[in-house]
C-alpha cells in the first residue's frame, strides 16, 4: 500500500470528507503502547501508519508540569474517568480508575515513575509457554527505549540514546533521606537501583522526565514521527468495532469503525452528542493492532464479537470468533495510605499553602525545581513481607507530605509524611466487561481486590512495616501522631479494616487479554500478541502481561510495545519472503 498523504499539521482536526482511510496498519489507541508502534512501524517508508485515539492533543499545560497530575487524574477532558462496581472486599465502594484520554494516553496524566519489575517476573512469562519474554529477552527493549540520564558507558541495565528520558528527581529532601535512613536502621537497602540487579531497598524513584517536565509516550515516540508522511493521527476518534470478513471459524480482521466529533467518549457523559456524529471506517492492508489498554482493548474486542459467546449473547453481539478469555483474568495493584503529622518540618505541606505556594511556583518557573516537579510518590521502597521470598512483595510509594483529602490532593496545613504500601504480586483476579452494545458506555471493572487471605496478609504486613519504619529510633523524635489509621488501629484486623475502606486503586490495571499459547485456559493472544482465531489482528498492551509485574506498568508495556514492533516487522519480511 502507498504511503498516505498525512494531516497538514499535527494540530489539524478539520473533519475529513473521505467516508473510509486505508493503512498498512492500523493502530486503535494513542496511549504509551500506541504511540511506540506509530512510531517504530513508520520508520519504514514503505509502510502506510493509521493512528485513531479517542482523545485529544496534549495541549493542556497541567500534563507538562509534573505536579499537574493532581488536577489532569480528574479531568474529564483528558481521563476516561472509569469507576469500579462496588464490591464487599474493597467496602463497597466505587473506586476511581483513572485512564489518559489524550496523546500520550495515561503516560500523560500518571505519576511518571519509571519501574522495570523484577527479572522473575519475566522468567516466568516466558515459562508460562511465551517464549522470547524471558527477562534476558527483554532486557534489551528495556535498554532501547531508554534515555537514561545516569546510564554510564558500561551499564549493563540503563541505556542512553532511546527515545524515553528517564531521569533521577531533581531534589533531594532532608524527611525522605531520613526516612531512608530510618529504614536502614530496621536492616533494608538504601540508595539502591531498584532498576538494576537487584529490586530490594529504598531509594529515590527514576521518573520519565526531562529538564524537570513530563516525558510522555507522546513526546518521546510520537512528536518526532507526525513528520513522516506514512503516519496518519486521528485525534477525538472513537474506535467502535473492528471490522471482520469470514465466517465464526476463520475471521479476519479487515479494519475499524470508528465515529468522529459529536460523541463524547466519557463515561460519566457516555449518550452526549453534538449532533454532527459521523461514522467511518478504515481498512487495514496488513493489520489491524488493538494497544487500547486493558480497560478497553477487552471492552472493543467484545464489542466487535470476539469473546465469550455468553456475555456477547446479553448484549445481542453476534459472535465473531469464541474467546474465553476476554476480559478475564483482571490484575491490578490495590493501595492503602498511611500518615503522619510531624514534629519537625521536614515535609513540603507547607508548600502547598498560601506564601509557600507562590514561592514554589516562581521557583518551578524559573528553575524547573521544586515541589511543582516532584511526581506522586518520591520515595521508592522494595522489601518482603516475609523470610524465604526470592524477592520483594511489597512496594512503597513515600512522599514527605500528608494530605486532608487524598483523592482531591488538598495538602494538610502541618508538616506530614505519608506511606503508600501495596502488595506486588496479588492473587486476586477481576473482570472487565461490557455494559452493553453501546460503544460509549463504560465497561463493568471488577478488580476483586483483597480477595484471598494471602493477598491480605501481605497488605496488612506492609502496613507494619510502615510503621516499624516511622517508629524507629530515627523517625520516632520528628513524629507527633499517627494520623491514619491511627494509634487505636492495633490489630491485624482493624488494618485489614481500614484497608478496605480506604484503599484505591495503583492504576496497574493488566491481564485482561492475557498472553499464552492456550485460549481454552483463558489466554486471548499467543506469543507474538496474534489474537487467537482471529487472523490480522493483534493486541500489544498492558492488557497482555501473563502476570502483574512487581511495581508499576508503563514503563513494561513500553517495553512490549518495542518488542512488538520488532515482531510485526519480522513477521511482515517473512510473509513477503513465502
Amino acid at each position: 500500500m502507498t504511503a498516505m498523504k498525512a494531516d497538514a499539521s499535527p494540530a489539524s482536526h478539520a473533519p475529513d470528507h473521505a467516508a473510509n482511510y486505508e493503512a498498512d496498519y492500523i493502530i486503535v489507541g494513542g496511549g504509551s503502547a500506541g504511540c511506540v508502534l506509530a512510531a517504530r512501524l513508520s520508520e519504514d517508508a514503505r509502510i502506510s501508519v493509521l493512528l485513531i485515539e479517542a482523545g485529544g492533543e496534549d495541549r493542556n499545560p497541567l500534563i507538562h508540569i509534573p505536579a499537574g497530575y493532581i488536577k489532569t487524574m480528574v479531568n474529564p477532558a483528558m481521563n476516561w474517568m472509569f469507576e469500579t462496581e462496588p464490591e464487599a472486599t474493597s467496602g463497597n465502594r466505587r473506586i476511581k480508575t483513572p485512564r489518559g484520554k489524550v496523546l500520550g494516553g495515561s503516560s500523560a496524566i500518571n505519576a511518571m515513575l519509571y519501574v522495570r519489575g523484577q527479572s522473575a517476573d519475566y522468567d516466568e512469562w516466558a515459562q508460562r509457554g511465551n517464549p522470547g519474554w524471558g527477562y534476558a529477552d527483554v532486557l534489551e527493549y528495556f535498554r532501547k527505549a531508554e534515555n537514561a540520564e545516569f546510564a554510564t558507558d558500561d551499564d549493563p541495565y540503563h541505556a542512553r540514546g532511546g527515545p524515553l528520558n528517564v531521569a533521577t528527581l531533581r531534589n533531594r529532601y532532608a524527611g525522605l533521606d531520613k526516612v531512608m535512613e530510618a529504614a536502614a536502621s530496621c536492616g533494608y537497602a538504601s540508595d539502591v537501583d531498584y532498576n538494576g540487579a537487584s529490586q530490594d531497598g529504598f531509594s529515590y524513584y527514576q521518573v520519565t522526565q526531562k529538564n524537570g517536565m513530563r516525558f510522555s509516550a507522546k513526546k518521546a515516540y510520537l512528536d518526532a514521527a507526525r513528520r513522516r508522511p506514512n503516519l496518519r493521527v486521528l485525534t477525538g476518534a472513537h474506535v467502535t468495532a473492528i471490522e471482520c470478513s469470514g465466517n465464526s471459524d476463520h475471521p479476519v480482521a479487515m479494519g475499524v469503525r470508528f465515529q468522529r466529533q459529536g460523541k463524547t467518549a466519557s463515561a460519566k457523559n457516555a449518550n452526549a452528542q453534538n449532533g454532527d456524529a459521523r461514522t467511518f471506517s478504515a481498512r487495514a492492508g496488513h493489520e489491524v493492532i488493538l494497544a487500547a489498554g486493558a480497560i478497553q482493548s477487552p471492552q472493543i474486542l467484545e464489542l466487535s464479537g470476539i469473546g465469550n459467546p455468553e456475555i456477547l449473547a446479553m448484549h445481542g453481539i453476534a459472535v465473531t470468533a469464541d474467546n474465553k478469555g476476554v476480559g478475564e483474568n483482571l490484575a491490578d495493584h490495590y493501595i492503602s495510605r498511611l500518615s503522619w503529622q510531624l514534629s519537625s518540618p521536614l515535609s513540603v505541606n507547607a508548600q502547598a499553602h498560601g506564601i509557600g505556594l507562590v514561592g514554589a511556583v516562581l521557583r518551578y518557573a524559573m528553575t524547573r525545581r521544586g515541589v511543582l516537579s516532584m511526581p506522586a510518590g518520591m520515595l521508592a521502597g522494595f522489601v518482603r513481607s516475609r523470610d524465604g521470598l526470592a524477592g520483594p512483595d511489597i512496594q512503597y510509594h513515600i512522599a514527605n507530605a500528608s494530605f486532608a483529602n487524598p483523592e482531591k490532593r488538598v495538602f494538610d496545613t502541618f508538616p506530614g509524611m505519608t506511606f503508600g504500601p501495596c502488595q506486588l504480586r496479588p492473587e486476586s483476579r477481576g473482570t472487565v466487561h461490557i455494559a452493553s452494545s453501546d460503544a460509549f458506555s463504560a465497561p463493568l471493572i471488577r478488580p476483586n481486590y483483597l480477595s484471598t487471605d494471602e493477598d491480605c496478609r501481605v497488605h496488612v504486613a506492609g502496613m507494619r512495616i510502615a510503621r516499624q519504619i516511622m517508629e524507629s529510633d530515627v523517625m520516632a523524635p520528628h513524629v507527633l501522631q499517627e494520623l491514619k489509621p491511627g494509634a487505636d488501629a492495633k490489630s491485624d484486623a482493624d488494618l485489614l479494616a481500614y484497608a478496605r475502606e480506604t484503599g484505591v486503586t495503583l492504576y496497574h490495571p493488566v491481564s485482561t487479554c492475557r498472553m499464552g499459547p492456550a485460549p481454552e485456559n483463558g489466554d486471548v493472544v499467543d506469543a507474538r500478541l496474534r489474537v487467537h482465531g482471529v487472523r490480522k489482528l493483534r493486541v500489544v498492551d498492558a492488557s497482555v502481561m501473563p502476570t502483574l509485574i512487581s511495581g508499576n506498568t508503563n514503563a513494561p508495556t513500553i517495553m512490549i510495545a518495542e518488542k512488538a514492533a520488532d515482531m510485526i516487522k519480522a513477521d511482515r519480511t517473512e510473509e513477503a519472503a513465502r
